[in-house]
């Protein structure tokens, strides 16, 4: 929104105005710090070298044989490289005989150990022990730096020095009157303060931002300005004097540690705030994998030399950061507006980073300590990077209003067209529901017309066209429910079989109409005689029938059966003008339903008795029990 004070303060021409104010800081506080860098103190000159490959000379060894080659070190070589070697070396200190105390300072905060002597006529006067190698109270003077009282004398003093570090070894010998170091400390801790609460700052806001707004940049951001603060001041020996004073494992190793950390971050911020992915899927896993690889360093660090991981780490740092600003450059010609910015922010650490590496080679030397300029390139590379992170996360707050004022937009218009369609729907299912009410009468009618007919014809589907009875399918369904519930029930269940003796003899001599007739009248009988609900009679086929009787045992099926018997026997039946009796056979099968037993096999029995009662001269009726015949078998 172009009215936004937020937006106006982060445009082009302020952040131009911001990069401009910086460089002029930059170079003032460089002209500032070299001119002189350090004022009021003596450099140590007219230093002698000595390497003792073996490290067996002690320092009487040192102070009775003359023999020893002592080379004098250059005013320019203020380093002497990465070696294992112990280095000795030695000046004299001349007017001694000063009223004020006076301190001897080795400005390398990462010496693994050093030993000073101070002797006059071959008599050591004083001797001091320090290093990494020994917890930050053991230090004669706490203080960042190793400093070393000077004994006063009216004589001049021989220093002798050993030193060994598996890091660069870098000498700087200064001789300060104690009134002037205090002086300069308090103003070297004013710029120091400055800086490391501009760091700390910028990280805890970071992080806040990080906690309100959940976005991961911020996160990574905090991270990386965090743990390269720890890497300058493990580097200052500041770390060593305020955080872990007690662990001088952790302070010969904390380099390797923090500053892994801060590339690893530095690599995943570079790719999530110029969100990489986007423009090349490629570019981002390799970045990634960049960044993963000093996390291996990190682990090797711990195991490997230092002198070694310095090289190592060094040449990898050097091929990353040309790996990232060509990155940045390229999204840059991309279109990728914010990658500008981001290049020249990491021009400004990649200067100063690139310098300090080749003054740690001894490539070049610099008067100004590297610490310092790594300092100015970290703090004007960290407040490029945060006003940066707020541009971008302004965008992306920007470019989400956007899509949501967009999203809102095609809101209100799918709710105008919801609204429109809304009572096109309503005068539409006001007509459609009066016709749906006038189909569903109509259906409703209909549907039960065919209710009425199918039930009618499924009656029809179950008589017998003849005698009106039921029919054999009928007395299909009726045996298979009855018998099953005869064995859920475990109730007697008796089936009757019947069939009209010497029926052909019947058609043959009077004729089919005769023959049906006799039909019909059985079956009346038997309809008539039958009178609980339960009870049926069927019309199994041709001159047979078949009752079931449910609930019945063997003896009133005999009974019943019986009576059907006579009253058939006793009637006369008139058809075509003739008159004659007919008489009937019946066979009755009684049980109670078994679990494993078929289902056909009360018929089964009810028609073997069928066959026995016509054996028996028919017109009789015999019955059986289905377990008096099992315990005959």
């Amino acid at each position: 929104m172009p009215g936004n004070p937020f937006h106006l303060i982060l445009g082009k021409n302020w952040l131009l105005i911001l990069v401009s104010f910086f460089c002029i800081v930059t170079v003032f506080t460089v002209a500032n710090f070299s001119s002189p860098i350090r004022p009021n103190h003596t450099v140590v000159q007219d230093v002698e070298h000595l390497v003792d490959t073996k490290k067996h000379h002690s320092i009487l060894d040192i102070l009775s044989n003359t023999d020893n080659i002592w080379q004098q070190l250059s005013q320019n070589r203020a380093s002497l490289g990465m070696s294992d070697e112990l280095h000795w070396f030695r000046f004299t200190l001349r007017n001694t005989e000063s009223v004020q105390s006076r301190l001897l300072e080795v400005d390398n905060s990462l010496l693994d150990s050093i030993n000073i002597w101070f002797v006059q006529d071959n008599k050591i006067l004083a001797e001091y022990i320090a290093g990494d190698t020994l917890t930050f109270s053991q230090r004669t003077v706490e203080h960042e730096n190793f400093l070393f009282p000077v004994p006063t004398t009216g004589q001049s003093l021989e220093v002798y020095i050993t030193s060994h570090s598996e890091g660069a070894m870098r000498l700087p010998l200064n001789i300060w009157q104690q009134k002037d170091y205090l002086a300069f400390t308090s103003k070297s801790n004013l710029i120091e303060g400055m800086f490391f609460g501009l760091m700390l700052a910028m990280g805890l806001s970071n992080l806040l931002f990080f906690i309100t707004t959940r976005t991961p940049t911020f996160l990574v951001y905090s991270g990386y300005v965090i743990f390269l603060a720890l890497t300058l001041s493990a580097l200052q020996g500041l770390g060593y004097r305020y955080i872990w004073p007690n662990s001088p494992w952790l302070q010969q190793h904390a380099v390797g540690i923090f500053a892994n950390l801060t590339v690893w971050l530095s690599i995943i911020f570079c790719d999530l705030l110029l969100n990489v992915r986007a423009y090349s899927k490629r570019l981002s896993k390799i970045l990634n994998v960049t960044g993963y690889t000093f996390l291996v360093s990190l682990i090797i660090s711990l195991f490997i030399p230092l002198q070694v991981f310095i090289v190592v780490f060094l040449l990898m740092l050097s091929a990353s950061g040309i790996f990232i600003f060509a990155t940045s450059i390229w999204l840059w010609i991309n279109g990728l507006a914010i990658a500008r910015y981001y290049t020249l922010a990491w021009a400004v650490l990649f200067i100063s980073g690139f310098t300090v590496s080749l003054d740690t080679l001894n490539i070049l030397n610099f008067k100004l300590p590297s610490y310092y300029l790594l300092m100015l390139g970290a703090g004007i590379e960290t407040l490029f990077l945060a006003f940066i992170l707020a541009i971008s996360h302004n965008q992306q707050r920007q470019a989400l209003q956007e899509y949501q004022e967009e999203l809102l937009n095609k809101e209100r218009q799918v709710q105008h067209a919801q609204k429109d369609m809304l009572a096109l729907q309503e005068n539409a299912t006001e007509e459609l529901e009066y016709k749906v009410q006038e189909r569903t009468l109509e259906l409703e009618i209909a549907l039960r017309e065919l209710s009425d007919i199918n039930r009618e014809l499924q009656e029809k589907n179950t008589l017998d066209a003849l005698t009106g009875i039921r029919n054999r399918s009928y007395f299909d369904k009726k045996y298979q429910a009855e018998v099953r519930r005869s064995r859920r029930e475990h109730t007697q269940l008796s089936v009757v079989m019947m069939d009209i003796d010497h029926f052909k003899n019947v058609n043959d001599q009077y004729g089919h109409l005769v023959g049906d007739e006799c039909i019909k009248s059985v079956a009346r009988t038997l309809k008539k005689a039958l009178k609980r609900p339960s009870d049926d009679v069927c019309r199994y086929g041709g001159e047979e029938f078949a009752l079931i009787l449910p609930s019945t045992d063997l003896e009133g099926a005999l009974v019943l059966t019986e009576s059907l018997r006579a009253q058939i026997e006793n009637t006369n039946v008139q058809a075509e003008g003739v008159s004659i009796n007919i008489t009937i056979s019946a066979g009755i099968g009684t049980a109670i339903a078994g679990l494993n037993q078929s289902e056909d096999i009360l018929l089964a029995l009810a028609d073997k008795q069928l066959y026995a009662a016509k054996n028996a001269g028919r017109n009789n009726v015999q019955g059986s029990h289905l377990n008096d015949i099992q315990q005959q078998d």
